[in-house]
């Protein structure tokens, strides 16, 4: 059953991502259990200019369990750690089985514009971005232009 509605969200992911959109996903080579997505840095953020690869690993239990999710790219974040590993209640206690990869991309990236300081992976990192918000912005901008591609010219 896993696999069948794994075809069914790539099929929705081909028909509704577009690259303008900031987003790409699916699985890598054949194995539908396990995908590689991107999702570019939100303009009015400091991952502004950025490409953050994660991977998605979908398990037998899908969609009654959520797939792990977890970027690729180094990201200086408060509710990513250093593994990548992303703490979210989306992808955690508040599953649902009705979320698609378009709406776990789509939250990532308003993560990216909104980080919740208040349930951090990195409590270092999210007391920065409460009390310093430009020491927070200027790093995260200094880590999206090494392990992001980011290119100021």
């Amino acid at each position: 059953m896993a696999l069948k509605l794994i075809r069914k969200q790539l099929e929705l992911v081909h028909n509704e991502l577009r690259v303008e959109d900031g987003f790409s996903a699916g699985p890598l080579e054949d194995d539908l259990l396990h995908w590689q997505a991107s999702i570019q840095g939100p303009a009015e953020s400091p991952y502004a200019g950025g490409q953050f690869w994660l991977k998605i690993q979908f398990s037998a239990d899908y969609p009654l369990k959520p797939p792990k999710v977890w970027f690729s790219t180094k990201i200086f974040h408060p509710n990513v750690d250093e593994n990548g590993k992303i703490c979210v209640d989306f992808l955690l206690s508040e599953w649902k089985p009705s979320f698609s990869v378009m709406y776990i991309l789509q939250a990532l990236c308003s993560l990216l514009l909104n980080p919740n300081a208040d349930n951090p992976a990195v409590p270092q990192i999210a007391d920065m971005y409460k009390k310093d918000r430009g020491k927070f912005d200027a790093m995260a901008r200094k880590w999206t232009e090494q392990y992001a591609g980011l290119n100021q010219s």
